[in-house]
């Protein structure tokens, strides 16, 4: 793996398949909406039991779990289920409604009036004066790292381990404010870019923390900057000298940079091939874009690590193991240009079968000395 993001040839394309989200609880016999609500101790032997049921190329970590819930230890909380509810079960007997989309209720953001540019305006005001940074030794010191610690401690001299967060983006007031969110980008956009800017600063700061622990890569997922999204103009004015900006702190980590976009990020290669970013990610097709791997390597010229973009739903979720093997083996003509990886464009669906994951990555290794 490392030698694909180095832009090195290697005997065998690694295969990596995108495993950051809720399928891994599956392959633990868990049950994500109820159990993930531990600390890092307890969520390393779910990442274990997936690595060891499949033997990936990578390890794919989350960002990290407090050991400590409201003052009290994280692992003593419990989620059950009452009827048609799930609800989160707090050592001291209190209570919260664990909802379909795997927030709690009290973590619902609040209603806002964010309907005129000076409402927006004096929200992002208000947020640059009174943003908080929480340091890498305060991150270490609430348990975010426990799990990669362990991890790195048992797999990193022979695994390539990668911790994914989500980046911080353009949507100042999140996705649940989009509208607002975009408004803001016209009607107050420098305000936009410092606080845009702060909460890069603030990201640093885990992959500091992190840093430390042994893992080799930090990825950010830039979920909403594709160009289905934002114009390139607007990627190239707003996000991209602060995205430059961070892969170089991240090299000076001594960790790989790499990054998840969502959307059609087609228009957007001439830029990250020349952002210094290492590790490129892509969606899978959708109803308005379909993306040409090797013409993408091509476009990369060898600057960038292409991720490929297997169909997590018809085809890994609904296929045959055939069907599967067939289409790596198509998506590995890609490697004959470029530093390439065999993965999927989304997180593993729960319920996928393993039989597919397994023809996954078996034929990423049958097949690679034929690309």
């Amino acid at each position: 793996m490392q030698r694909a993001l180095q832009g090195q040839p290697a005997d065998l394309t690694p295969v990596a398949p995108h495993w950051w989200g809720n399928y891994k609880f599956e392959i633990a016999g868990k049950d994500y909406m109820l159990d993930c609500w531990t600390d890092g101790a307890g969520m390393t032997p779910i990442y274990r039991a997936f690595f060891e049921r499949f033997r990936p190329d990578w390890l794919h970590l989350s960002g990290g779990y407090p050991r400590l819930r409201r003052g009290m230890p994280s692992r003593a909380y419990r989620g059950v289920r009452q009827g048609e509810r799930m609800v989160l079960l707090a050592p001291d007997g209190s209570q919260d409604e664990i909802m379909a989309d795997g927030n709690l209720r009290s973590s619902l953001p609040e209603e806002r009036d964010l309907s005129t540019p000076a409402v927006i305006r004096r929200a992002i005001d208000e947020a640059l004066d009174n943003f908080q940074m929480p340091t890498a030794e305060e991150i270490t010191a609430a348990g975010y790292t426990d799990h990669a610690a362990a991890l790195a401690q048992e797999y990193a001299a022979t695994t390539f381990l990668c911790v994914n967060v989500g980046a911080p983006g353009l949507l100042v007031f999140g996705s649940d404010h989009y509208q607002a969110s975009l408004l803001a980008l016209h009607d107050y956009p420098e305000g936009v870019k410092r606080l845009t800017w702060r909460r890069y600063e603030a990201a640093l700061e885990f992959a500091r923390a992190f840093a430390s622990t042994g893992i080799h890569a930090w990825l950010i997922s830039e979920d909403m900057a594709g160009a289905d999204t934002f114009s390139p103009r607007m990627y190239r004015e707003m996000l991209y000298p602060v995205d430059c900006w961070f892969f170089e702190q991240i090299r000076r980590l001594g960790l790989t940079p790499m990054v998840y976009f969502c959307g059609d990020m087609r228009p957007l290669l001439p830029l990250l091939r020349d952002s210094g970013v290492q590790g490129l990610l892509i969606e899978d097709n959708r109803k308005t874009f379909a993306f040409d791997v090797v013409q993408m390597v091509k476009d990369l010229q060898g600057k960038v690590c292409l991720f490929g973009n297997l169909d997590t739903t018809d085809l890994l979720l609904h296929g045959q193991p055939d069907e599967v093997a067939s289409a790596v083996r198509r998506q590995l003509a890609a490697a004959q240009y470029g530093p390439y990886v065999v993965a999927n464009g989304s997180p593993l669906a729960p319920g996928t079968p393993p039989e597919n994951v397994q023809a996954m990555i078996e034929a990423a290794r049958r097949y690679s000395g034929a690309s």
